[in-house]
């Protein structure tokens, strides 16, 4: 498989107060790996569903586990940035979208925690991973799936996040695949992969889901699902 990197995947204009804002989506550059790794590990974990549960913000050894698994993903090349560009062409951090190759009965390769923090996440994936919906509803044995996705707090409700989704369509073609979606944990997450036309193949309470992880999960959402999208 080889295909253009960095590539831009989409462009879109917002109008904000007045003052039209440009933004750009891309592939996150070999230059802001780590960049784009840090930004995850700011407001994203302490918002996330799953990650806030576990408690991970507060536990600097579960950040830097996930600090590595987020380094070996976007090693693979197939995570998206949304940059707000500004005079002079600068480019600002505002949104990133996580991405990795999913294969059936395959388990992202990782380094097994061990902290709490580390250990409650990895046992939600788990348990959500025994669901085979994707699989089973477009007859694949692997698909793009997001790692996580998460916007700068200012720039919220500008429909970024669903501008990614779409990029990543185009992405999941790119790389030879048919099919993208994962796991969707929070109500914000569900209504941008609804607005992108992706569709919820399972879904199932928090309160459901956490008798099966033995975890009590403190959420205002009250189902986590699983999204998907065919790539014609």
């Amino acid at each position: 498989m080889s295909r253009e990197y960095p590539k831009v995947w989409g462009k879109f204009e917002r109008n904000v107060q007045g003052k039209a804002l440009q933004f750009v989506i891309e592939d996150v550059p070999e230059a802001m790996w780590d960049s784009a790794v840090e930004f995850m590990l700011g407001n994203y974990i302490e918002e996330d569903v799953w990650w806030s549960t576990a408690g991970t913000a507060q536990d600097p050894d579960a950040i830097q586990e996930y600090r590595v698994l987020w380094k070996s993903i976007i090693k693979q090349k197939m995570s998206l940035a949304c940059f707000l560009v500004g005079e002079n062409d600068e480019k600002t951090l505002v949104g990133v979208n996580m991405c990795m190759l999913q294969e059936k009965d395959q388990f992202v390769e990782h380094k097994p925690p061990k902290t709490k923090a580390g250990l409650l996440s990895l046992r939600m994936f788990a348990e959500a991973m025994k669901v085979n919906a994707i699989y089973d509803k477009y007859n694949v044995t692997s698909y793009l799936m997001g790692a996580g996705l998460s916007i700068a707090p200012e720039y919220r409700r500008l429909g970024i996040s669903v501008e990614l989704l779409k990029c990543r369509m185009m992405l999941t073609k790119a790389i030879d695949q048919t099919v993208t979606g994962g796991i969707f944990t929070s109500i914000s997450a569900q209504k941008a992969a609804e607005k992108a036309g992706m569709e919820c193949l399972y879904e199932t309470s928090y309160k459901e889901f956490g008798v099966q992880c033995e975890i009590d999960f403190n959420t205002d959402t009250e189902y986590l699902k699983i999204f998907g999208k065919r790539i014609e």
